[in-house]
C-alpha cells in the first residue's frame, strides 16, 4: 500500500512539474527610429525570464518601406526563443499580408501546442474574422479537448471603458461589435482561459464571465495614454502550472 501510494504521489510531482512553464506576450512595437530602444529593453527582460517563447500581438512594423524592416529584423533574428506573431493592421494592411507571411513563415491564423495548452492565433487586423475563419476557430477550439486555451489577435474585443464608449463612433478602436459578441459567447463556451490583443497602446485588463482579456499594446510604440501608468512599455509575463498568473512586466522592473 505505501509502494502505491509513493508512485501515486511521484506521477502527481512529475505532472504538475511537466506543465510548468511561461510564456511572454509583447504587442505594437512598431519599429519607429527611436523607438525600438525600447524594444530591446523590454526582450533582454523576456530573455532574462524563464519565457520557453514570445507571441507578439501584432504591428510589429510601422511600414514595410525604408530601412524599418532591416531594424526589425535585427530586433528579432537573434531571439533564443520561438517568437509567434499575430498579424497586425500595419503589418498587414497595404499588401494582403505577404509580407506577414514572408517575414515570419507563417500564415495569417493558426494554432500551436506546448505541453498542455493549445495557442490560438487569430487575423483581425482589418476589424473582423469572417465566416471561414470563424468557422477554423470553433473547430480548432472544439478539438482542444481539456488542454488550457490561449487566444491571441491584434484588435481587442474588450476596450476601457472611455474608448468602449467612443468605440460605437470609431469602429477601428476594436472589432466588429456584432462578431465581438459571438466570439465572446464562444469563448466562454469553450472556456478558453485568456484572451490577448494589442493595437491600443496601453495596458487594461478585465474579466468577463469566466475569460480574462488583456490588452497590451506598449511594446516600444508611442503610448496612447499615461493614465494609471497604462501606457508605460511592458510585456506580459504568464506563468502556466496548477494554476495560471499574469504579470505586468514595465521598465520600471527592469
Amino acid at each position: 500500500m505505501k509502494f502505491i501510494l509513493i508512485i501515486f504521489i511521484f506521477c502527481l510531482i512529475f505532472t504538475s512539474y511537466s506543465y510548468a512553464f511561461e510564456f511572454a506576450v509583447i504587442g505594437d512595437s512598431e519599429g519607429y527610429d527611436g523607438i525600438p530602444s525600447i524594444t530591446a529593453l523590454l526582450l533582454n527582460k523576456i530573455y532574462s525570464t524563464s519565457a520557453n517563447f514570445i507571441i507578439h500581438l501584432g504591428d510589429f512594423i510601422n511600414s514595410w518601406e525604408g530601412n524599418e524592416l532591416e531594424l526589425v529584423k535585427k530586433q528579432f533574428s537573434s531571439s533564443p526563443i520561438p517568437i509567434y506573431f499575430v498579424p497586425g493592421n500595419n503589418d498587414i494592411s497595404k499588401d494582403g499580408g505577404k509580407n506577414f507571411k514572408d517575414f515570419t513563415g507563417r500564415p495569417l491564423y493558426y494554432y500551436f501546442d506546448f505541453e498542455n495548452a493549445r495557442f490560438i492565433i487569430l487575423n483581425n487586423a482589418l476589424g473582423r474574422l469572417g465566416e471561414e475563419q470563424i468557422n477554423w476557430l470553433k473547430e480548432v477550439l472544439s478539438s482542444s479537448g481539456d488542454k488550457v486555451k490561449f487566444v491571441f489577435m491584434h484588435r481587442p474585443l474588450v476596450l476601457p471603458p472611455i474608448l468602449e464608449f467612443f468605440r460605437r463612433f470609431y469602429p477601428y478602436l476594436g472589432h466588429d461589435l456584432k462578431e465581438t459578441k459571438i466570439l465572446m459567447d464562444l469563448f466562454e463556451r469553450e472556456k478558453v482561459k485568456y484572451v490577448f490583443s494589442g493595437h491600443i497602446h496601453l495596458y487594461f485588463r478585465k474579466r468577463v464571465g469566466n475569460v480574462t482579456y488583456i490588452i497590451s499594446g506598449s511594446g516600444g510604440s508611442i503610448p496612447h495614454t499615461s493614465i494609471y501608468e497604462a501606457g508605460n512599455p511592458h510585456f506580459i509575463l504568464i506563468e502556466v502550472n496548477d494554476k495560471i498568473i499574469d504579470k505586468k512586466i514595465t521598465l520600471d522592473d527592469l
